[in-house]
C-alpha cells in the first residue's frame, strides 16, 4: 500500500491497481452512554475515551474504490438527513477529485441514516446519476425499500450476498451484529472497509467487549468485532471504517488484553 494524499477532508491509498479514497463525511457527538458494557450496561470507566464537551467524537466516513472498471462508493454519509455537523461528502469528493459522475456502482455496508443518506440529492434525485447498481445487503433490502426517500434508486436495487464482488477485487464479507445484514468489504484481499465494526477507536481497540447503543445484536456485533480484528492480526489487513478517528485507515495489532489502531501516515 502507498499513500498517494492526505487532505483535511480525504485521503487517498494505492493497491494496487486499486486506489481507495476515504472521504469526511464530517464529525458529530454522542452521548457517552452510548458505549455498553457486556451487559448491556452504560460504561463508568471511560477514562481512555475520545471527549469533546462531555460527549464522544463521532466521524463519519464514506470510501471510494477507484479500478479500471470504474468507481465503486463505499457508503454515502448522513446528507441532510441527521445531525447538522454532518453532509460534508460532496466537499470531500471536490477535495480528493472524484466527481459525482464518475460513480458507477453504490454499496452499502447496512442501512443506517449516516450510510444510506447520501445516495438521494436535496433535489430528491440520485446523487450519483451513473451509479448503474446500488448493492445491499438481502437481509436490509425490506428496511431500504421501506424508506420514502431511496425510491429513486428502487430500480436499481442489487441483493448483496456473501462473496459477492460489487466491482472487480472487492468482496463482501458478513459482520452481523450492529444491523442484520451489515457487510465488510475486502478490497485487493487486503484491505477490509469494515462500517460499523468499532464506532469509538479509542475504547473499542483496547477493549472489544464493548458494543455500541445502535448495536441491534449486541452479543453479535462484539463477535463479529472479535472476529475481524483477530483475522486483521493474523492476515495483516489494512482497516478502513466509517466511524475511525482521521485518516479513517491503518493498521489492527495486539496490544495487552487488546489491539491498537495504528493510522496510515503520509509516504507509509
Amino acid at each position: 500500500m502507498r499513500v498517494v494524499r492526505m487532505g483535511p477532508l480525504s485521503v487517498e491509498v494505492e493497491l494496487g491497481d486499486l486506489t481507495v479514497i476515504a472521504l469526511s463525511d464530517g464529525e458529530t457527538r454522542m452521548p457517552v452512554t452510548h458505549l455498553r458494557g457486556p451487559d448491556g450496561e452504560a460504561l463508568a470507566d471511560l477514562v481512555a475515551a475520545d471527549v469533546a464537551a462531555g460527549k464522544l467524537r463521532l466521524p463519519v466516513w464514506a470510501f471510494v474504490v477507484r479500478g479500471p472498471e470504474g468507481s465503486l462508493l463505499i457508503d454515502t454519509g448522513a446528507a441532510a438527513a441527521w445531525h447538522a455537523s454532518l453532509g460534508r461528502l460532496g466537499e470531500a469528493m471536490r477535495e480528493a477529485g472524484v466527481a459525482a459522475q464518475e460513480v458507477t456502482a453504490v454499496a452499502l455496508t447496512h442501512t443506517h441514516i449516516d450510510h444510506v443518506s447520501g445516495l438521494v440529492a436535496r433535489d430528491g434525485g440520485l446523487a450519483f446519476a451513473n451509479a448503474e447498481r446500488v448493492f445491499v445487503a438481502t437481509e436490509e433490502l425490506g428496511a431500504f425499500r421501506a424508506e420514502p426517500r431511496m425510491a429513486p434508486a428502487l430500480a436499481r436495487l442489487m441483493p448483496l450476498e456473501q462473496g459477492d464482488a460489487p466491482m472487480r477485487g472487492v468482496v463482501a464479507i458478513n459482520a452481523p451484529g450492529h444491523s442484520a445484514g451489515h457487510m465488510a468489504f475486502l478490497v485487493d484481499g487486503r484491505m477490509l472497509i469494515w462500517g460499523d465494526v468499532v464506532h469509538h477507536a479509542a475504547v473499542q481497540f483496547a477493549r472489544p467487549e464493548v458494543t455500541w447503543a445502535f448495536d441491534g445484536d449486541q452479543a453479535l456485533a462484539r463477535a463479529s468485532r472479535l472476529a475481524l480484528l483477530q483475522r486483521a492480526v493474523a492476515e495483516g489487513f489494512i482497516v478502513a471504517g466509517a466511524h475511525l478517528p482521521y485518516p479513517a485507515i491503518g493498521r489492527v495489532e495486539r496490544s495487552g488484553t487488546g489491539y491498537a489502531f495504528m493510522p496510515v501516515r503520509g509516504g507509509a
